[in-house]
């Protein structure tokens, strides 16, 4: 065995390995032993004749192929191991030489790229105060309503927010075309499902009637339809409307909401959750430019193999979204407008930002030397068995396959939290609390003593 390393990019390694003597050997018995298993030869079980007989009838090729597989892990092994490489992806190996006694590989490795930190403590970024307006609680509570309402028949003509179940089907040029159909689809009127104009030709049809609807398709859209004509010939089934109940106590009641009984208490509660909620995204947002503000300040090495895996796989999530949601990317591409140019830089730009965020996080968690303990674990688990009232054995048989997953997550939360709790804001704010009760005892002990002196004047 023999390795040459050679630095040919950001974190990025290649490693020549030649293979020859009992290590070649080995690699060749292994494959020779793989290939014969799946041999064939009359009077034996597939796989059980003699290797000496079964080597007869495999090609050189593929003994050839079947060594380098076999010769691949342990050399790689051996590489990191000698050279103590800590790789972030898998390998890119090529057979560079190949001969009876001896066989070259070249092993290109990405390492965990360097990453020097700017700093991190003490970094200034405020947080955003946040406040529940009337107008948004009436909102949350006329969403209760809205939810909560009833559809029934409506015998009179459609208006905009009444539902229309009905059958459909699309012409282009006297033609049916492909999609352009459904039987008893509820369509909510308003709700801007369809094509523009669409749903505005509904606007007064009846139940059972027929309604003929002319739109014509966007020009960002399939390119099989963009900026075509077509006339659906609509069935109208149904007309519904929304019956929306009385904000009562009664209706606060049925919503069965723990401690809520009267409109008063709802609006309370609508309001505290709303506040919640928007305290969170504040607290997101901070959390999001305080990450920025150290990114901007450190210095990263990524190696380009390294972006362009993870903008491939960005791309195919995008791909796995759109063909569940029934369309293909090139009619995503169609509808969206982007051509592959401009999507594979926006793949790029993402996995860039993802990259930056991950390694300047994991980085703070090295130098921190933070870490995830079983204790730490445990109490996830107590927490959900708590927050879902179920035992803490069986979250552990739900939970326990994905535990890696969990303490990934955990130890990315711990490092957020460190540093939220190390920004300069942040401790402005712990140190008013801390000095609160202080500054209280303070007031109330002078108060106190101004008491007893007026007391002691009095007496004289």
């Amino acid at each position: 065995m023999a390795t040459e390393l050679k630095k040919i990019g950001n974190s990025e390694f290649e490693v020549k390995y030649t293979i020859k003597g009992d290590e070649l050997k080995t690699a060749k018995d292994k494959a020779l032993k793989v290939l014969a298993g799946r041999v064939q030869l009359k009077g034996f079980r597939k796989g059980k004749a003699p290797i000496e007989l079964a080597k007869d009838h495999i090609s050189p090729m593929d003994l050839a192929n079947q060594t380098i597989n076999e010769a691949i892990n342990p050399a790689y092994q051996e590489i990191l191991k000698e050279h103590k490489i800590r790789p972030i992806a898998q390998p890119q190996v090529d057979c560079t030489s190949y001969k009876e006694n001896e066989i070259v590989l070249s092993f290109k490795i990405v390492t965990e790229p360097e990453v020097t930190l700017g700093e991190y403590k003490n970094v200034n970024i405020p947080f955003e105060k946040v406040t529940v307006t009337k107008a948004e609680t009436d909102a949350a509570v006329n969403k209760l309503l809205e939810d909560s309402a009833e559809l029934t028949l409506k015998e009179g003509k459609a208006e905009m927010g009444d539902t229309v179940v009905f059958d459909f089907k699309g012409y282009i040029n006297g033609k049916e075309f492909d999609g352009g159909s459904a039987d008893n689809y509820s369509l909510v009127l308003g709700s801007n499902q369809f094509v523009p104009g669409f749903e505005d030709q509904l606007v007064g049809v009846t139940a059972e009637s027929k309604k003929d609807v002319i739109v014509t398709f966007p020009e960002q859209y399939i390119k099989e339809l963009a900026g075509k004509e077509a006339k659906f010939v609509c069935m109208v089934h149904e007309v519904k409307t929304k019956v929306v109940p009385t904000l009562d106590d009664e209706f606060v009641k049925s919503l069965s909401i723990e401690g809520v009984n009267t409109v008063d208490e709802l609006r309370k509660h609508e309001e505290t959750s709303l506040l919640s909620r928007k305290t969170n995204e504040a607290k997101n947002r901070q959390f999001t430019n305080l990450l920025n503000k150290v990114i901007e300040t450190s210095t990263l090495e990524i190696p380009e193999r390294l972006i362009q895996s993870e903008a491939n796989s960005l791309k195919q999530q995008t791909i796995d979204q759109i063909t569940q949601n029934g369309l293909t990317y090139e009619q995503y591409k169609e509808i969206t407008g982007m051509d592959d140019k401009t999507l594979e830089q926006s793949y790029r730009d993402n996995a860039l930002t993802r990259l930056k965020e991950y390694l300047v996080l994991n980085k703070i968690g090295q130098v921190e030397h933070l870490t995830i303990t079983r204790a730490d674990v445990d109490a996830y688990y107590a927490n959900i068995s708590k927050q879902y009232g179920m035992k803490v054995e069986d979250v552990k048989k739900a939970l326990g396959a994905n535990e890696q997953n969990i303490i990934s997550n955990l130890y990315q939360n711990k490092i957020e939290q460190f540093l939220i709790a190390n920004n300069l804001e942040e401790k402005k704010q712990a140190a008013k609390k801390e000095a609160a009760p202080k500054e209280e005892a303070k007031k109330a002990s002078a108060k106190k003593a101004s008491t007893s002196t007026k007391k002691t004047t009095t007496k004289k």
